[in-house]
C-alpha cells in the first residue's frame, strides 16, 4: 500500500479566537514543562480529523479502502463522490464542538473510550499530544445523539470505513486534534504533569468552535502529520481529481 495519506480534515489553517489564543495556551504549558522535548505543531498545522480515506489503487484501477480491508477483510471502493454529498449535506448547518469544561470530579453525560471526558480531554499516549472536544449536540443530549460519530458512520456504504469503527457496535464521537509530539526520551512524569496541568487548564476554560463546510478540506500528504500537504481544497473536488492523489 502506498504511504500517501488522503484525509478530510476541518480548521486546517489560520485559526480564529478563541481557538487560537487557547492553543497557544495549551502550547505554552507544554513547553514549560517539556523544554526541549516538545515540538509543538504551527497553529496552522493543527487540525480536527473529519474522516481518513486511506486507501490505494489495485490492479483493476479501483480505489480500495485500507480499514476495510484490514479491520473487517472485506475489499470495497470508495465512491468519493458520495463521500463529499455526504459531507456536504451533513456539515451544511455548522457542528458545533466544545473543548474543556470538564471537570475531575464532574458527572459527565458519558465516557469517551470507557473514561471519563475531563481524562479525555487531553492525552499524550504514544508520543502525539491530542486535544479532544465533543460535539454540543451530544453534550446536551446525554450522548443519544452523536453527529460525529454518525457521520463516521454515514460513510460505510461510500465504502469508507472509519478506522475507530473496526467492529460495528464502535463508537466514535471525538472530534480530536495534535497541537505537537513530546520526544520519546521525556521523563513519563513531566509528561504526566504537563497532561494534568493542561487538563486543569481546560476544566476552567472551555471554548466552543464551528466545524461548517468553509472549515473543511481534502488533504493528501506523505506523513501524519500533514505538515507540507502536497493537495489542499476546498469541498468538492472531482471524483477522479480525487483519486489520481493515491500513489
Amino acid at each position: 500500500m502506498g504511504s500517501t495519506l488522503v484525509t478530510v480534515v476541518s480548521l486546517y489553517g489560520p485559526k480564529d479566537e478563541p481557538l487560537r489564543g487557547l492553543l497557544a495556551h495549551i502550547q505554552a504549558i507544554a513547553a514549560r514543562r517539556l523544554g526541549a522535548a516538545f515540538a509543538p505543531y504551527p497553529p496552522g498545522q493543527v487540525h480536527g480529523t473529519l474522516i481518513v480515506l486511506s486507501g490505494y489503487r489495485d490492479d483493476t484501477g479501483a480505489t480500495v479502502n485500507e480499514h476495510y480491508l484490514t479491520c473487517r477483510g472485506e475489499r470495497h471502493p470508495m465512491d468519493f463522490d458520495q463521500v463529499q454529498r455526504l459531507l456536504l449535506a451533513q456539515l451544511a448547518e455548522p457542528m458545533a464542538i466544545r473543548i474543556g469544561g470538564f471537570g475531575p470530579g464532574d458527572n459527565a453525560p458519558f465516557t469517551s473510550q470507557g473514561r471519563p471526558l475531563h481524562e479525555r480531554s487531553f492525552t499524550a499516549a504514544g508520543g502525539p499530544l491530542v486535544l479532544i472536544g465533543w460535539p454540543v449536540l451530544s453534550l446536551a443530549s446525554g450522548g443519544r445523539s452523536r453527529p460525529l460519530d454518525a457521520l463516521r458512520r454515514a460513510m460505510a456504504p461510500a465504502g469508507v470505513l472509519h478506522r475507530y469503527h473496526a467492529g460495528p457496535a464502535d463508537v466514535d464521537d471525538d472530534f480530536h486534534a495534535v497541537v505537537g509530539h513530546h520526544a520519546p526520551h521525556a521523563p513519563p512524569g513531566q509528561v504526566a504533569a504537563t497532561v494534568a496541568a493542561v487538563r486543569e487548564f481546560l476544566a476552567t476554560h472551555p471554548i466552543e468552535v464551528q466545524v461548517g463546510l468553509g472549515q473543511v478540506r481534502i488533504l493528501a500528504a506523505d506523513a501524519p502529520t500533514l505538515a507540507a500537504p502536497w493537495f489542499s481544497s476546498r469541498l468538492p473536488v472531482a471524483a477522479a481529481e480525487v483519486a489520481r492523489l493515491y500513489r
